[in-house]
């Protein structure tokens, strides 16, 4: 068991939300301190990967000590229980042809926590959200499930948790995710948490899933009166084919026989993802590519190329992402919400046929992903709209990710 340092974990989780509650005055803090940091690194030191979770999880980190409130592997019915935070907070300043905006946004906060049983076969997680004001304090379930893992080449999922589609930008958690927001054509899609049944599996190199999911979802986790959606995918992880640290190529499916009312996959009939994460000392490569094809909307395509580097190892990463999409239509394609929508005087709803977009930016690690800073600038262009007026936007960010 690892005991919470002194003074309790009350007083812990306190320190937490009132640090959660520092606004806007965090919001220059990234600028500031990347300022600050030194342009190279220094002779002798080594540079492990910054680009995927272990890179966090093999450093020192006391945090999860202190999280982690039980742990006895000689319990056969509890071996674990461990806190699960999240905090992340952004400062957005927009530039574009039809208005300017800028706001401060307590992107996402959460709390729940892990329980790992019956000899470490039984996982159940669950996490709530807050909104962005913390008025109340709980909006919503975010995660709520139970995983069963016989043996270490099968699992089952029941319970609210995300549908089995994006292989990068969806299903990677954003505490590890080097940019502020996931992708324009994935969040055209609609795609979000929803209660079902997922089965995963692997065999040598290969990995498979298969799930279904329903449709009609709210706050916790909805009524089941709505459609229902179901999927598979198959991966492959190849590394050492190619020389890599890590190579891994995933394709996914996801069909919906959504009804009137459905509150998610409700856009498109279809959905097809393909992903290539590739990855090798200091450098990354993550590009991923979706097509939506149905009935109730025109179809889509779009993919994005997301390379880092590790200017700094451990401390200081530049970030580069190249998004681009298409529709068969003059209002197929719609702009972020976040936050090109924002714009005041904005023309056909953000709405058009082509989308492109630019991201530059950095991250600092003060302790993994699990609290780093981040800045950015992402330009983009919107074209096509039936009622004219394209979109060209500059957007930049700075912000903090705090987890535990």
């Amino acid at each position: 068991m690892y005991p919470p340092s002194n003074p309790s974990v009350l007083f812990h989780i306190q320190n937490i939300m009132s640090f959660f509650l520092i606004e806007r005055r965090l919001a220059l803090l990234p600028i500031i301190l990347l300022a600050a940091l030194p342009a190279t690194t220094h002779a002798g030191e080594s540079a492990p990967p910054l680009t995927t979770p272990a890179a966090a999880v093999a450093q020192p980190d006391p945090w999860k000590k202190w999280a982690t409130l039980y742990k006895n592997d000689q319990n056969p019915i509890l071996q674990e229980f461990k806190l699960r935070g999240r905090y992340q907070g952004q400062q957005h300043w927009l530039d574009s042809n039809q208005g300017d905006a800028q706001d401060w946004e307590n992107r996402r906060s959460r709390l729940g926590f892990d329980a790992t049983h019956w000899n470490r076969k039984i996982e159940i997680r669950l996490d709530a959200q807050s909104n962005d004001a913390f008025d109340p304090l709980y909006d919503s379930l975010v995660d709520a499930y139970v995983k069963w893992k016989p043996d270490p080449a099968f699992s089952l999922t029941l319970g609210r948790q995300k549908p089995q589609i994006g292989g990068y930008d969806w299903l990677t958690p954003t505490i590890i995710t080097p940019t502020f927001e996931r992708s324009q054509i994935f969040n055209q899609l609609k795609v979000d948490r929803a209660s079902g049944a997922v089965a995963e599996g692997k065999a040598g190199n290969f990995t498979w899933q298969g799930g279904i999911y329903s449709n009609d979802m709210d706050q916790e986790f909805g009524q089941f009166d709505g459609g229902f959606s179901y999927g598979a995918g198959i991966g492959y992880h190849f590394g050492e084919d190619w020389g890599l640290k890590k190579a891994n190529g995933r394709v996914d499916w996801l069909h919906s026989d959504h009804e009137t009312g459905d509150l998610i996959f409700s856009r498109y009939d279809d959905l097809f993802s393909a992903t290539l994460e590739l990855q090798d000392g200091r450098w990354s490569l993550v590009t991923e590519a979706f097509y939506g094809t149905g009935s109730a909307a025109p179809d889509v395509f779009g993919f994005y190329l997301q390379p880092t580097w590790d200017l700094v190892p451990k401390k200081l990463q530049l970030v580069g992402r190249y998004t681009f999409s298409a529709g068969d239509g003059p209002d197929s394609v719609v702009a972020p919400s976040r936050y090109e929508r924002t714009a005041p005087n904005l023309v056909s709803g953000g709405k058009g046929d082509r989308y492109q977009a630019g991201y530059l930016g950095l991250q600092y690690f003060i302790q993994g992903d699990h609290l780093k800073l981040m800045a950015g600038a992402e330009y983009s262009q919107l074209d096509g709209g039936a009622k004219g007026g394209d979109l060209d936007s500059l957007t930049l960010l700075t912000g903090i990710r705090l987890s535990f």
